[in-house]
C-alpha cells in the first residue's frame, strides 16, 4: 500500500492522541513506550530559522504543541511543531529582542507567556498571542536559567552570573527588588522549581555543585548533593515530573542522578565517546515515566541512557556504562536537549544554526532509520591552521554577521568550537586574557602545527573524572573549597560581602579564564565557555580585541605568532 506523505505523526501519534479510546485508556502510552524501547536510533529532521548558535529550546506545556527557541542571533522564535515539521509554516519571531546572546527560556503554565533571559542582563516577558513585550526585569549580570512556579504563573526564578538566585513576582513594580534565595561568590548556571513541591528549588553552581533550597529558608541550602564530592562544577539540573529525582550535569564528569532527599548519587551514566567539557549544556528526563535521561556531548552526539530499575545496578560506583541510544547527526557540539512526552519527540541544538528533531515516527523529508543502519558522514575537525586561516582570511574576525540573515552553516564558528574540542583531545588550552609567556605561545602553536585532521573522538567522562576545572568567570580559585559541612555559610558570607562585579550593560570580553594563582604551565578552559555576541551596532574586527565576541586577546597573540611563522 502506498504510504501517504506526512502520515508519520498524524497516522500514529495523532491518531492515538485524538481518538476516543474506550476500555484501554493507556493504549497510547503503552504504544509509545514499546515503540521507543524497540529502537536503536531515531528519524531526524532539521528545523532552520536561526542565524547563529541555538542556546535555548523549550517545549510548551500540556502537549508540546509549540517550541520556543533562542540563541546568539538575539531572537526568540516560536515554532508550531506539526506545521514546522510538515513545512507548512515558518517560525514566528516575537517582537522583544535581546541586546546579546539568549541563554534561557520558559513558558508559563498557560503557554500564553514566554520568559527569555541572556547575556544582556535582563529577562523579557513576552505575550505569545500578540508577540508584544509585557515587561522587562533587569539584572546586574548575565542570566543563565529561568523557571516558572508550577502553582503561580506570576512567580519565576532566575539564576545569574553574579552568583544569585532571585525570585520575581511579575505583579510587582518593574524596578522593585526581587527576593534573593541564594547568594554565592560563583555563578549559578541553573535553577528549577520542584514541579510537585513548589517551595523547593534545585540549583547548579559553577563551584558549589548541586543544591536543594526551600524558599521559606533563604541563604542556606537544605541539601548539598554529591557527598564528599559536592564541590563540583555543575551546569544543569532538572527534576523529574514527580519531583522525586534530580538529574545534573557536571563538567568533565558523567551525568548524575540523585534521589530528592539523598545527597549520594543513585547512578552516574557514561559511554565511550561521551564528554562534557567545552561548552555549557543542559540535560533532561525522557519517556512517559522519566525512565530515560538525555544529554548532548562534545563529540557531536546526543546520548540517551535508561535508568536501571535495580537500585544496586552499576556496582559500587553506581555507574551505568553503555548508553541505550547514541543519536548521530549533529555537525558540532550538542548543548541543549528537550523531550516531549506527548509525541515522544526530542529536540536538540547547539553550535549549529539548526534545531534537530528526533522521532520514532518518520516525518516528511526526515533522514535516518530506527535500526541505525543509515550511517551519517561524520565530518572531520578543522585543524588549528585551518581555524586561523578561516578567521584571518574572512577579514572580519569571529564577529556575528546577522545582517545577511543566513541560516547556512558558518565554517568559522564550526572551526572555533572544533579548536576547543581539539585542545581537549590534545590536553592543552590557552584562551585567556591573562598574559602567557611568548615561549608558551610558541609551544602551543607548534603543537597546533603538528596536529592533523581528526574525527571527533574524546576520552570518556569516566576517564576524566579526576580532571577538574581550575577556573570560573568570577574567581580564579580551584574547586577545592570549603567542606560540605561548613563551606556553605562561609560561601554565603563571602557572597554577601562581595561587591557586584559588573554594572548593567557591561559586556563579558572573553568566555575563557585561567587560574592566575597557579604556577602550573597548563592552561585550562573556563568551566562553561559562553560565546558572546556584540550589540547590532558593534562592528567587531581583529583589530579591536575588546569587542571580539568569541576570541580573547590570547587568541590574537596566537594569530600574530601564526603570521610570524608564515613570514
Amino acid at each position: 500500500m502506498k504510504e501517504l506523505k506526512g502520515c508519520g505523526m498524524r497516522s500514529s501519534v495523532g491518531f492515538l492522541s485524538r481518538r476516543e479510546l474506550t476500555g484501554q485508556p493507556l493504549m497510547k502510552e503503552e504504544f509509545q513506550r514499546r515503540r521507543l524501547a524497540g529502537c536503536t536510533s531515531l528519524y531526524k529532521k532539521d528545523m532552520l530559522g536561526h542565524f547563529g548558535c541555538v542556546n535555548a529550546i523549550e517545549f510548551s506545556n500540556n502537549g508540546g504543541e509549540w517550541l520556543v527557541s533562542g540563541g546568539d542571533d538575539r531572537r526568540v522564535l516560536l515554532w508550531h511543531m506539526e506545521k514546522a515539521i510538515h513545512a507548512r509554516s515558518k517560525p514566528v519571531k516575537l517582537k522583544g529582542e535581546h541586546l546579546s546572546n539568549i541563554f534561557c527560556l520558559a513558558f508559563d503554565s498557560t503557554n500564553k507567556k514566554v520568559f527569555s533571559g541572556g547575556n544582556d542582563e535582563q529577562v523579557i516577558l513576552h505575550d505569545v498571542e500578540r508577540r508584544e513585550t509585557l515587561n522587562v526585569f533587569l539584572h546586574i549580570d548575565a542570566v543563565y536559567s529561568l523557571s516558572v512556579s508550577p502553582v503561580n504563573d506570576n512567580v519565576f526564578a532566575s539564576s545569574s552570573d553574579d552568583g544569585r538566585v532571585l525570585i520575581w513576582d511579575t505583579r510587582e513594580p518593574p524596578h522593585g527588588e526581587p527576593f534573593c534565595l541564594a547568594s554565592y561568590p560563583s555563578a549559578f548556571h541553573s535553577v528549577m522549581f520542584n514541579p510537585v513541591e513548589p517551595r523547593l528549588l534545585a540549583t547548579a553552581n559553577s563551584k558549589e555543585g548541586v543544591g536543594l533550597w526551600d524558599i521559606r529558608k533563604p541563604r542556606s541550602s537544605l541539601l548539598r548533593y554529591g557527598g564528599s564530592m559536592s564541590l563540583q562544577s555543575a551546569m544543569s539540573v532538572r527534576f523529574n515530573s514527580t519531583g522525586t529525582q534530580l538529574l545534573a550535569l557536571r563538567r568533565r564528569l558523567p551525568p548524575v542522578l540523585y534521589e530528592l532527599h539523598s545527597r549520594l548519587p543513585s547512578f552516574q551514566f557514561d559511554n565511550q565517546g561521551y564528554f562534557n567539557s567545552c561548552t555549557m549544556k543542559s540535560c533532561c528526563f525522557a519517556g512517559d515515566k522519566d525512565q530515560y535521561i538525555l544529554s548532548g556531548s562534545d563529540d557531536f552526539n546526543l546520548y540517551m541512557w535508561k535508568i536501571p530499575k535495580d537500585p544496586e545496578a552499576g556496582g559500587p560506583g553506581r555507574v551505568v556504562n553503555g548508553a541505550f541510544m547514541v543519536l548521530k547527526g549533529h555537525r558540532s557540539i550538542v548543548n541543549q536537549v528537550r523531550f516531549n512526552p506527548h509525541t515522544y519527540m526530542i529536540c536538540s541544538s547547539g553550535v549549529e544554526k539548526v534545531i534537530k528533531v528526533w522521532s520514532p515516527y518518520q516525518q516528511p523529508d526526515s533522514l535516518g532509520d530506527l535500526e541505525g543502519r543509515v550511517e551519517d558522514k561524520s565530518r572531520s575537525l578543522y585543524t588549528h591552521e585551518e581555524y586561523i586561516s578561516l578567521v584571518l582570511n574572512s577579514g572580519s574576525g569571529l564577529s556575528h554577521d546577522y545582517v545577511s540573515q543566513s541560516i547556512q552553516e558558518d565554517p568559522r564558528m564550526m572551526a572555533f568550537f572544533d579548536s576547543l574540542v581539539r585542545r581537549e583531545i590534545e590536553g592543552w588550552s590557552s584562551d585567556s586574557d591573562s598574559d602567557l609567556s611568548e615561549e608558551a605561545i610558541m609551544q602551543l602553536h607548534a603543537r597546533g602545527r603538528r596536529s592533523t585532521r581528526a574525527t571527533p573522538a574524546v576520552p570518556t567522562a569516566a576517564s576524566a573524572a579526576g580532571h577538574h576545572s581550575d577556573s570560573d568567570n568570577s574567581s580564579s580559585s580551584s574547586l577545592a573549597g570549603p567542606d560540605a559541612s561548613g563551606g556553605e555559610e562561609q560561601a554565603r558570607a563571602e557572597g554577601e560581602e562581595r561587591p557586584r562585579r559588573r554594572g548593567r550593560h557591561q559586556r563579558h570580553q572573553s568566555g575563557f579564564l585561567v587560574n592566575e594563582d597557579s604556577d602550573s604551565s597548563e592552561f585550562w578552559l573556563d568551566p562553561m565557555p559562553r560565546p558572546r555576541s556584540p550589540s547590532p551596532r558593534d562592528n567587531s574586527t581583529l583589530s579591536s580585541p575588546h569587542l571580539l565576541p568569541f576570541t580573547s586577546r590570547r587568541s590574537l597573540q596566537l594569530f600574530h605568532v601564526h603570521l610570524q611563522f608564515q613570514q
